[in-house]
């Protein structure tokens, strides 16, 4: 990221906040947005979006497989630490129907409920991927998002409960809103990450997404 759009992203930081007492000011981020392209219309090619107040607690559903029932509430306690006033909060339901997200076991079906794939291509015991269905004009997010969770190996194979771990942290930071991959390997949100919790800049960064007007909104019950 360059200088000048580091600073035009704090201006709008500054202006476009989200009637906080002190809007924290952040200068280790990365890129978050899905860059796609332009389409005719008020479609946008940086696609921003974030979960807005009226839809906390965002709503997860969990298969049970995989260490799921384990490592969400893990991973939604590992992305919450980034907000000083609960800009974002999630909780586990038990209807598949009701939720907002929905979180399974497995590799990702065809395209039967993605518009865009945001594929982790995480260590070789374990990879995840997370659907998200936007509209045609790009504006609207059709809920709910689907995050898939993979186990490559048997379930003996060392190292698969802190891949299913990561993996699953890593998945829910893209459903709370960075949908690309930081190009640091130290970061969680790293296509291949070498961590396996939200480094410093993966806050910073979901807080200045959440202090930022998005371009895409929650469409659907």
């Amino acid at each position: 990221m360059t200088r000048r759009a580091l600073g035009t992203l704090l201006g709008l930081a500054a202006t476009t906040a989200c009637g906080d007492i002190a809007n924290p000011i952040r200068l280790d981020f990365y890129e978050w947005r899905l860059i796609v392209p332009a389409v005719p219309g008020p479609g946008n090619d940086s696609l921003s979006f974030h979960w807005p107040r009226n839809r906390l607690p965002v709503r997860i559903w969990v298969e049970d497989a995989a260490s799921l029932r384990d490592n969400i509430p893990t991973a939604i306690g590992a992305w919450r630490q980034a907000f000083l006033y609960g800009e974002f909060d999630a909780v586990v339901v038990s209807d598949s129907q009701t939720a907002d997200v929905v979180v399974r076991a497995g590799a990702a079906p065809g395209i039967e409920f993605s518009r865009m794939r945001l594929h982790s291509a995480l260590a070789p015991e374990c990879a995840g991927a997370t659907d998200l269905d936007i509209s045609d004009d790009q504006t609207q997010l059709e809920l709910p998002i689907r995050i898939y969770v993979d186990p490559r190996s048997g379930p003996t194979a060392p190292g698969l409960p802190e891949c299913l771990a990561l993996t699953t942290t890593h998945e829910v930071g893209h459903a709370l809103g960075i949908w690309r991959h930081s190009g640091v390997a130290t970061d969680l949100m790293f296509s291949d990450p070498a961590v396996t919790a939200p480094s410093a800049r993966d806050l910073e960064t979901a807080e200045v997404i959440y202090h930022l007007t998005p371009n895409v909104e929650v469409a659907g019950p």
